[in-house]
């Protein structure tokens, strides 16, 4: 990816080859994914030496458009198509996005629902409800279209519905309340090797908030990144 930015009185433009892309879940707060504990973990990366790029999905926080899964879908493609080689980094409904793209180096999914199972005429409600109260989904207005275009555009982009993935890491709580650890279970036996599946004791749905998961994370990229073999050159 180049980017052109001004500093200053200079034209600059930054390249970056290889960046990890964090993919935040359904928002349960107004506001930009920047603003919330997502540009941590981003922050996190780079600080570290890994580029880390952290955005909103389409119809949420300080992005443009109406929400839509399948646009999630078509966000994280385009981006990801900038570099040269990508990692994705996803919590919950971003990390069903993100399985379901295909070329990265590795994937490694937080609290990740896996199929149709998840949603309950209760759930869907409850989204919808935040989404209207809070404004944290963009362009949502009748309830019986907003839950037929979840269900449906969910069931096209899911794990369940997708190629296996290799280079997996799946993390889940066992006390998530919200995507029962089965799914991320499923995930992980739906995947290649090489892959490995943290059960986290007493963890909830919101994992993205503890530094030992952003470290994990951090451990199964670098170790995707790390090259193989000696290298001897002449000058």
């Amino acid at each position: 990816m180049k980017v052109d930015l001004s500093i200053g009185r200079n034209f600059t433009r930054l390249n970056v080859d290889e960046a990890v892309i964090i993919c935040h879940g359904l928002p349960y707060e107004p506001g930009s994914a920047i603003d919330k504990s997502y540009d941590f973990i981003a922050e996190f990366f780079s600080k570290r030496g890994v580029p880390a790029l952290v955005f909103d999905f389409t119809g949420t926080g300080k992005s443009r458009g109406d929400f839509s899964l399948l646009k999630w879908y078509e966000d994280l493609e385009l981006i990801a198509e900038n570099f040269d080689r990508f990692h994705l980094v996803g919590f919950s409904m971003g990390g069903a996005v993100a399985y379901g793209i295909e070329g990265a180096e590795s994937y490694s999914v937080v609290s990740t629902p896996f199929d149709l199972s998840l949603f309950t005429e209760e759930s869907i409600r409850g989204i919808y409800s935040n989404a209207i109260l809070k404004r944290t989904l963009k362009g949502i207005k009748d309830y019986e279209i907003f839950r037929r275009k979840l269900l449906d555009e969910f069931e096209i982009i899911c794990p369940s519905s997708v190629n296996p993935r290799k280079n997996v890491l799946v993390v889940h709580g066992a006390e998530d309340d919200v995507v029962p650890i089965s799914h991320g279970l499923k995930i992980y036996e739906k995947s290649k090797p090489p892959k490995k599946f943290v059960r986290v004791e007493n963890g909830d749905h919101f994992l993205r908030r503890n530094r030992k998961i952003i470290e994990l994370a951090f451990s199964w990229v670098s170790e995707r990144r790390e090259g193989e073999g000696v290298e001897s050159i002449r000058i």
